[in-house]
């Protein structure tokens, strides 16, 4: 561009040395687009890593628009009566008709430029998206399969068929009610099998019922306490998150008369946590490390604050955010 402009600005001056005038205009359109050029993509620069597309698309559009317009005003303006009058040596006009064609000309080639960079930026985004939606309709196709496997395991049937078998004599009341609790856990996640997100009213109504199941097992060794107010109940949460948290909570802790298993789930913010005392099983307790890193990368691909993991010594935390 600044060889274009150096040979255009031979012409009108025939009567002076065509090397000179070509070298000085060479120069002087070199700075004057490089700086327009370079503070152009500082400012591209920033937005891009302050302001998203999917969160400030008119906001970004309009903002390149007016550093389109304004900057190189601004830059023509500042050289107009800095630069040229020392390279001319004469006074300049800003009024002049070959000062405004040259304006003109760098507001258009610079909202031309910026058109550009925004498109191919867009499209990026708009591709980049794609992909993450299909990879997360594939994590939560994983979740489902963790949480059906989990489910359907030898041991968990194995545990609440033995539970039913003994309740059936002792308590035909309490059997039919763990019957009806089961057949809810598993309608539940047959149902929810296609959703990406559910109300945490919901999610809780699922918990209880799951919660029942596991309490029946192990009795007043296991408590949780659920703490949300209502005005919570309507936000969003990734399925089936919290019933991955609880069968993490029971897998890898102990369970017994002498270490009882607390749970506590509330509300810190905006996040859904839930929190239990740490007293981890001897050994490696069987996991595939699917549960809570598959969760963790959902709220990724969901584009929301990061999930908090907290182990203290004393408890184990996990703060997931509320969509």
């Amino acid at each position: 561009m600044s060889m274009l402009f150096g040979y255009l600005s031979i012409f009108p001056r025939v009567d002076q040395n065509p090397e000179t005038v070509f070298l000085h205009s060479l120069l002087i359109n070199f700075i004057y687009i490089s700086v327009i050029w370079n503070v152009n993509l500082l400012f591209m620069f920033l937005f891009d890593r302050k302001f998203q597309w999917n969160k400030h698309l008119r906001f970004k559009l309009f903002v390149n628009s007016i550093v389109a317009i304004c900057l190189p005003v601004c830059v023509h303006i500042l050289f107009s009566l800095a630069v040229f009058p020392i390279v001319k040596d004469s006074a300049c006009q800003l009024g002049s008709k070959e000062n405004l064609s040259y304006l003109i000309v760098s507001v258009s080639i610079t909202l031309l430029v910026n058109s550009i960079f925004v498109a191919i930026e867009f499209f990026q985004f708009w591709k980049k998206s794609l992909l993450e939606k299909e990879e997360l309709k594939r994590n939560s196709i994983s979740a489902e399969f963790e949480t059906l496997k989990n489910q359907i395991n030898p041991h968990f049937l194995f545990n609440s068929l033995n539970t039913l078998s003994s309740l059936i004599d002792e308590n035909p009341k309490t059997a039919n009610e763990f019957v009806q609790k089961l057949s809810s856990v598993y309608r539940y996640v047959l149902t929810q099998k296609d959703k990406e997100t559910v109300s945490l009213r919901e999610e809780l109504n699922f918990i209880e019922s799951y919660l029942y199941l596991n309490k029946i097992r192990f009795g007043e060794n296991l408590t949780c306490k659920i703490d949300v107010a209502d005005r919570y109940l309507e936000n969003k949460m990734a399925t089936l998150t919290l019933q991955m948290l609880i069968e993490n909570c029971i897998k890898h802790n102990v369970v017994s008369q002498n270490k009882p298993l607390q749970i506590e789930i509330g509300i810190e913010g905006d996040f859904v946590v839930v929190k239990n005392n740490l007293q981890p099983k001897m050994g490696n307790s069987e996991s595939n490390g699917i549960g809570l890193s598959n969760i963790i990368h959902r709220y990724k691909l969901l584009g929301k604050e990061e999930v908090e993991v907290i182990e203290n010594g004393l408890a184990f935390i996990v703060k997931i955010p509320m969509i």
